[in-house]
C-alpha cells in the first residue's frame, strides 16, 4: 500500500500537525505501506530525519498551485495512492474536491471546525465542547467521522510506558515543563522564572524544548545556573520524562493527549488559537488548569498556581484519575483499523 501525507511545519505553524501525521504514518510503515509527505514548508533537517527513517519527502509549489503541482506528483507515483491525509488548515472542500478523483481514499484531520470538507474520512481527536455536533453542515454524508481523543494519534511509546506507570499520592516532586517544538513566545523562560522561588526549592524539573527553540541559549545558561532544572532538547524520551512527572506546565495542543495518556494533569498555557477550546475543555473536565493565551499570562500567575496545586494532593490525584480514563495511548490503532476496513 502507498499512503500519502499533505502536511507542513515549521516555526510559525508549530510541530503538531506534522507529529500527528508521522505518528500514524509510522503505524502504517509497521505493516509494510510505502509512505510519502507532501509538503510546501518543512525544514531542511527534519525531511533528513524524515528521509532517513524511510518516508519519501516530495516538496510542492506555494500554496497557491500545490493542489495542480500534487496531483502531478501523484501521477507520476509506481502505484495507486490508496490514502491521501491532509492536516493542513488552509485545505477545504474545493482542494479536497481537486484531488479526490487521483486517490483512492482521502482522510482530514481537522480541529477546527470552520470549513466544509468532502472526503472519506474525516478525525477530530480533540475533546472540545460540542464535539458531537460541530461537524453538522460541513461534510457531505458520506464522510465517516472519528470523534474525541478515543483516537488520539499518540506513539506506541506512550502505550508502553503507560504500563509501568507508578502509583501517585498527588506530591508534586517533579515537574514537566515544554512548549512544543518551537515555543515562538519563550513561554518556556517564563515558567522557568515563575520557579525562580524559594517555595519551589526542592523540586526537580525537566525542561523540554526543540533544537530550533528561538531562544536555546538562554534557557540552557538558565538550566546550567541551577541544580533542579534538567533540559532535554529534542529528545525522543518523552514518554518517559512525562511518567517520572506530577504535574506539567504546558501548552496545549497534542501534547494534551499525550499527558492524559501518562495520567499527568498540567498548567495550560495556550500559545496557538486552536489550542484554546483543548485548555478550555481540560479545565472544565478537573484535569488541567488553564491560565489563558500566553500574552495574557504572567509569571506571579504560574507561580500561583503552581503553589494551589501542589498545596491540594487530593485534586491532582483525582485529575490523574480523570486523565487516565480519557486517553489509553490505543487511538492510532484504532484509527488504522478504521482506515482499513474503508479499504476493504
Amino acid at each position: 500500500m502507498v499512503i500519502g501525507f499533505r502536511v507542513d511545519a515549521s516555526r510559525e505553524l508549530g510541530m503538531g500537525h506534522l507529529v500527528r501525521c508521522r505518528t500514524l504514518a509510522e503505524a502504517w510503515k509497521d505493516f509494510g505501506s510505502k509512505i510519502v509527505f507532501f509538503y510546501c514548508n518543512m525544514p531542511e533537517w527534519i525531511e533528513h530525519d524524515l528521509e532517513h527513517n524511510g518516508i519519501q519527502c516530495v516538496r510542492l509549489n506555494s500554496p497557491s498551485d500545490e493542489v495542480e503541482t500534487l496531483i502531478n506528483h501523484i501521477n507520476k507515483l509506481d502505484d495507486d495512492l490508496d490514502w491521501l491525509i491532509v492536516d493542513s488548515y488552509h485545505w477545504d472542500d474545493k482542494r479536497e474536491k481537486a484531488v479526490l478523483p487521483y486517490v483512492k481514499h482521502l482522510m482530514v484531520i481537522d480541529d477546527l471546525a470552520n470549513r466544509r470538507h468532502d472526503c472519506d474520512l474525516l478525525l477530530d481527536q480533540n475533546d472540545v465542547i460540542g464535539l458531537e455536533t460541530r461537524y453538522l453542515g460541513l461534510l457531505p454524508s458520506k464522510t465517516c467521522t472519528l470523534l474525541g481523543s478515543r483516537y488520539a494519534l499518540l506513539r506506541r511509546e506512550f502505550s508502553e510506558a503507560r504500563k509501568s506507570l507508578q502509583k501517585s499520592h498527588g506530591d508534586v516532586k517533579t515537574v514537566f515543563v515544554s512548549f512544543g517544538g518551537t515555543d515562538p513566545t519563550n513561554e518556556t523562560a517564563k515558567v522557568l522564572e515563575a520557579l525562580d522561588s524559594v517555595l519551589f526549592a526542592n523540586l526537580k524539573v525537566h525542561v523540554v524544548i526543540g533544537r530550533h527553540h528561538p531562544k536555546i541559549e538562554q534557557i540552557a545558561t538558565i538550566c546550567q545556573s541551577d541544580s533542579r532544572f534538567h533540559l532535554h532538547i529534542q529528545t525522543n524520551q518523552i514518554a518517559k520524562l512525562m511518567a517520572e512527572s506530577d504535574l506539567a506546565i504546558c501548552a496545549g495542543g497534542t501534547m494534551t493527549w499525550e499527558r492524559y495518556c501518562m495520567g499527568l494533569p498540567g498548567i495550560v498555557i495556550a500559545v496557538a488559537d486552536n489550542q484554546i477550546e483543548i485548555a478550555k475543555a481540560g479545565q472544565k473536565s478537573g484535569i488541567d488548569w488553564y491560565l489563558g493565551e500566553s500574552q495574557q499570562v504572567e509569571v506571579d500567575q504560574i507561580r500561583l498556581t503552581l503553589q494551589a496545586a501542589m498545596n491540594n494532593p487530593e485534586r491532582l490525584r483525582y485529575a490523574r484519575r480523570l486523565a487516565l480514563r480519557r486517553v489509553d495511548g490505543l487511538g492510532t490503532d484504532r484509527v488504522i483499523k478504521k482506515m482499513k476496513g474503508m479499504m476493504q
